[in-house]
């Protein structure tokens, strides 16, 4: 997003020092930075413009100081002079895609930092915007490094230091918490369980604050009161345990995996009239379904170190993570149980889209082996194989995160007037949400980065990671 046109709260700016020492390294050379200013062209290219559900074939974009100014069939539209020209011909244009649920690493996003590393991946990968739902102290340097054009990353949303059972214990330390988070220019207030008290204190605060809130939800307030809160909710924390009726032998146990006898009693029929709830309370879900696959039935270490992503993984989180994914592994579970819980959450996913509650697609990566950028594909198809339509599953990376976040004439789809953050594809995604890492190109607002320049990134940063 262009600095000059922000319109959001920005966080305190980087340090001289810091801004002077990432420019050293990480400043656009001069042919990319004519690139942003000079008009780019994508010329008789199929446009998906998310805006419906339609594609416009043979059509050609204008974009200008990064902002597509023009989107007509390409007969209608004249060449600027000195543009930048790029053949779309058999290919697909479709908006940046979001991801809604990152955690920003440590680093000011200074190569070969954590962050910088990250960043690179998320451009890379086609992700043009990215929400971080509690991060390294550091964040608010990584995303005005961004916006200063000193790193190439997706436009930044941040929620503030998580809210929990240890960091806020009171009524008045979570009003006093928000209010801090607030007055620091924070776009969420994220919860992850707090007693019933502190989490009635916490959604006043945010209420009065103006800020969102999102996050967990947890058997302490449950969550009916999370609905009621108008809360976000990521990872479909409390449906599945709001299934069970009540006087049932077993209740779901504390946590968000459920792999015991409290399966047998969640009852699939009562989802719909919780997503029905969910509707009436106008409260989005990020259902985060590929992480969930990986934790709730995971593989042999051996089976993720050979995922063609995992090169990009820092070599002490691959050791790190392989130990994990090696315990998990070796855990008793019951025949069936992990496949059971995982169907329960693809229906209550289902249950969601049907009674047309809004969804977004967030990674919650990196963890587990999923990789910056990488890991919102695997969420993509995760989705799909769930029984979402490709163009519902694109619709929860691209229009559905704009309208939620109240950003929707900004970005999340291709229209006159709006940012040009767009991913130029080799394939359909339309008929399949797999093609849409068959990536050719990526505008990040209004730069172009072609396949070439995609492929140096990630070179360097697999280099990095060694």
């Amino acid at each position: 997003m262009n600095s000059m046109q922000r319109v959001r709260r920005l966080l305190p700016s980087l340090t001289a020092a810091v801004l002077t020492a990432a420019a050293a390294t990480l400043v656009p050379d001069p042919a990319a930075a004519q690139q942003v200013g000079g008009p780019l062209v994508i010329r008789d290219v199929t446009v998906i413009p998310m805006d419906r559900q339609t594609t416009l074939p043979g059509h050609t974009v204008v974009v200008r100081d990064g902002v597509i100014e023009r989107v007509a069939p390409d007969a209608e539209v004249r060449v600027p002079e000195g543009a930048r020209v790029i053949d779309g011909a058999g290919r697909y244009l479709m908006p940046g895609l979001v991801d809604m649920h990152i955690h920003v690493v440590g680093g000011v996003g200074a190569q070969p930092d954590g962050a910088w590393q990250q960043m690179t991946l998320l451009a890379a990968n086609g992700v043009t915007t990215a929400r971080s739902l509690a991060g390294a102290p550091t964040a608010p340097q990584v995303r005005d490094a961004i916006d200063a054009g000193t790193l190439v990353g997706p436009d930044l949303y941040l929620a503030g230091p998580s809210l929990n059972h240890q960091s806020v214990t009171t009524p008045d330390a979570v009003r006093a918490a928000v209010r801090q988070q607030a007055e620091a220019g924070f776009d969420f207030i994220k919860t992850h369980g707090v007693s019933s008290a502190v989490y009635d204190a916490m959604v006043q605060a945010a209420a009065e604050a103006g800020v969102p809130l999102a996050g967990h939800v947890t058997p302490d307030y449950g969550l009916f009161r999370a609905l009621e809160a108008g809360q976000q909710i990521e990872h479909l924390d409390g449906y599945l345990a709001a299934t069970i009726p009540q006087g049932a032998p077993v209740q779901a146990p504390p946590g968000q995996v459920y792999l015991g006898d409290e399966l047998d009693h969640m009852d699939e029929a009562a989802m719909a009239g919780l997503a029905r709830r969910t509707v009436e309370a106008g409260v989005w879900n990020s259902p985060t379904l590929a992480l969930f696959e990986v934790v709730a039935d995971p593989q042999p270490p051996e089976h993720y170190l050979a995922w063609p992503d995992t090169r990009y993984v820092p070599a002490r989180a691959r050791e790190a993570w392989s130990g994990q994914m090696a315990q998990m592994a070796a855990a008793p579970v019951a025949p069936g149980r992990r496949e059971r819980y995982l169907e329960l959450r693809r229906a209550m996913t289902r249950a969601l889209r049907d009674a047309g509650a809004g969804i977004m697609a967030g990674s919650d990566s990196p963890q587990f082996f999923l990789a910056p950028g990488f890991a919102l594909h695997r969420e993509l198809r995760a989705l799909q194989a769930a029984g979402l339509t490709p163009y519902e599953v694109l619709a929860a990376a691209t229009v559905n995160p704009a309208r939620y976040i109240g950003e929707s004439a900004r970005f999340g789809v291709v229209a006159e007037g709006h940012e040009a953050d767009l991913l130029l594809l080799e394939a359909d995604p339309l008929e399949d949400v797999a093609n849409a890492a068959r990536i050719a190109g990526v505008v990040l607002d209004g730069r172009w980065l072609p396949a070439s320049e995609i492929a140096e990134m990630k070179a360097a940063v697999a280099a990095a990671a060694e």
